[in-house]
């Protein structure tokens, strides 16, 4: 255990990389809980070379890496330094037999207060690359996240095989994938959240206009030439332009302020006059910060592999990632092996996690890059590849991008990463009937543009933090904000979009993995999934469909659309199932699942007492 953590800090110090490893506790790396102590403080950072009030972690942001093995016990005691309530979340991990360290306030814990101290406690049940991120209004915007690795244990299967055949290379890949790299994508606002919501409610309308797109807290403000975003600009921004008598966007690229509320505020009535010009119209340009991740060559080997765990941390952004004349492998999804796909970028969306290989053989710097493909803005992010052999010297040759500023593909080889292709490895089979459907209409609500609801109702963002659903569970309740199951059950939610036009919303679900089992355009009329695949058996998969913690719906710019999802109720707790879009979130598109209310769990005393 010990010379895997030197290893591996070892490998993070020669790599440049901007996490610290959170290592435990010196009398614990051999026997105990793996420990790690994360303070967190509301200081003046400057990711992007504009200094503003955020939250670091341990003196940084993103925070720490958590970093442990497949069936550790683990403790992560956060000290909230922050002059505001607080809670920690860790995305993607089920939490088995321990929902009250979820981190979720109103359903799984009481907030931590500020010079509070909270200990979560958890087993690492799974493997592979997740985060973790403040769980209580808009603190995950102000920068309070981070990445968490599992490694798997070694009689684990793995997918390389289905890469290569080679031995050499296979094993060179599970150290490339031992040693992964974050690259946590973000975008970033040059005011704090709270003032952001406070335009919003003035607005009553979001705010979809960024400043800065961050790779691992780092960027700058790129203020583009009126020609460059003239040349990018797509058929949807021009459709919408027009609607507004505009020609073009504005110095920040954004749709002008009157023309974006038109797009997001679903016809709502807005206050325009109450956004400030700076948060769409003014731009500053700064020098900022690039990240640089610098990878040598592996022995005397030809080719080196390098593995990256890309995280979509954005609070409202879709993107598109590649790696200029690099092609990818993506060997796992939200943390588990799929049979790999070879691609030359993903569409990216909030709390998104994909596993990718890259092979180098030629010395030379490659652009990482993500740019946001939301019709609101043009707008896009950086990072430096730095390759070096033992022989050579970086090439000169210019390195051609997949695609451009606008995310959009240079050319019709380019080939994006495909969800309906993904298949689990080793295949991970899905019930063939539910038993329980819960129909789900997700949009705007209460009559104003910044408000939403995953089923007509907004969830009050922190529900009631004095008295957790968790720590007092109603058995048989059935209402717009909360869902009862049964131990061993098999799930289905359908999400529908009917009031257009309406974003994907990315919907998570705590507590354990769904499979998306079907999605159509038009208004799903049906009252079950059994029911709807006899008249329409193409738009469904049974077999093998994607396995995830998170999934979007599907666009919605012109009519309504439909995804279904199933899962199998094994974790019995209070779980939230919600958008991760921060501005749905806050605006209350969420609710609260008791999974098997038949089999609910005890919650200790220490959590039980804890704030009380």
């Amino acid at each position: 255990m010990l010379r895997r953590i030197v290893s591996s800090l070892t490998v993070a110090l020669a790599i440049g990389s901007p996490f610290t490893l959170g290592l435990p506790s010196r009398h614990d790396r051999s026997h105990g809980p793996r420990k790690f102590d994360l303070t967190v403080t509301w200081e003046q950072h400057a990711p992007n070379g504009f200094s503003r009030n955020m939250i670091l972690i341990n003196g940084q942001s993103p925070g720490p890496m958590i970093e442990v093995n497949e069936g550790d016990d683990v403790e992560v005691t956060v000290h909230n330094q922050t002059p505001h309530n607080t809670t920690m979340h860790f995305h993607g991990i089920e939490m088995a037999t321990s929902p009250w360290s979820d981190g979720v306030p109103g359903v799984t814990q009481r907030e931590i207060l500020t010079g509070g101290t909270f200990v979560y406690k958890w087993k690492a049940t799974q493997y592979g690359e997740y985060w973790y991120h403040a769980h209580r209004l808009g603190q995950l915007d102000d920068g309070q996240l981070g990445p968490l690795v599992i490694h798997p244990k070694k009689d684990r299967p793995n997918p390389f095989g289905l890469i290569s055949k080679n031995r050499d290379t296979i094993r060179a890949m599970e150290k490339a994938a031992h040693d992964i790299k974050p690259l946590m994508l973000a975008d970033w606002r040059n005011i704090n959240s709270i003032e952001a919501w406070d335009i919003e409610i003035a607005a009553s309308t979001e705010l979809p206009c960024f400043d800065s797109l961050l790779i691992n807290g780092k960027g700058k403000i790129d203020c583009w030439s009126a020609e460059k975003m003239a040349s990018l600009l797509g058929p949807t921004q021009k459709a919408l332009l027009a609607m507004g008598n505009f020609t073009s966007l504005t110095p920040k690229g954004c749709l002008p302020k009157s023309v974006a509320v038109l797009a997001v505020a679903a016809g709502y009535k807005t206050n325009v006059s109450a956004i400030p010009d700076e948060l769409f119209d003014i731009c500053s340009p700064t020098e900022g910060s690039k990240e640089v991740i610098e990878v040598k060559q592996t022995c005397d080997r030809d080719e080196t592999w390098v593995a990256f765990e890309v995280i979509g941390a954005y609070t409202t952004m879709k993107s598109t990632f590649s790696i200029d004349g690099l092609p990818m492998w993506i060997y796992a999804v939200d943390g588990e092996y799929i049979e790999p796909q070879m691609v030359h970028a993903i569409s990216v969306i909030n709390g998104d996690r994909y596993s990718v290989l890259v092979k180098l053989t030629q010395a030379g710097d490659y652009t990482i890059r993500h740019a946001a493909t939301l019709p609101i803005q043009l707008i896009s992010g950086e990072a430096t590849l730095s390759y070096r052999t033992k022989k050579g010297v970086p090439s000169n040759n210019t390195i051609a991008p997949y695609v451009n500023d606008a995310g959009v593909a240079v050319s019709k080889d380019v080939v994006f990463f495909n969800q309906t292709l993904q298949k689990p490895y080793p295949p991970y089979p899905v019930g063939q009937k539910a038993d329980q459907t819960f129909i789900l209409t997700l949009g705007n609500t209460d009559g104003v543009g910044y408000m939403w609801a995953m089923n007509g109702t907004a969830a009050p963002m922190s529900l009631d933090s004095s008295e957790p659903v968790l720590f007092k569970p109603q058995p048989n309740l059935v209402n717009n904000l909360t869902v009862t199951t049964q131990n061993n059950t098999w799930i289905d939610f359908i999400f529908k979009v009917e009031t257009v036009p309406q974003p994907s919303h990315p919907i998570h679900k705590h507590g354990n993995k769904m499979w998306q089992i079907g999605s159509g355009q038009g208004v799903f009329k049906w009252t079950s999934v059994e029911e709807a695949m006899k008249e329409i058996p193409q738009n469904f998969n049974l077999v093998d469909p994607p396995r995830r913690d998170g999934f979007a719906t599907l666009d919605s710019p012109r009519g309504p659309t439909w995804i279904a999802v199933r899962y199998h109720v094994t974790n019995p707790g209070a779980w939230f199932l919600h958008c991760h879009i921060s501005t749905h979130l806050q605006g209350g598109m969420a609710l609260v699942i008791q999974d098997g209310i038949d089999q609910f769990p005890t919650v200790p005393d220490e959590y039980l007492s804890y704030g009380a």
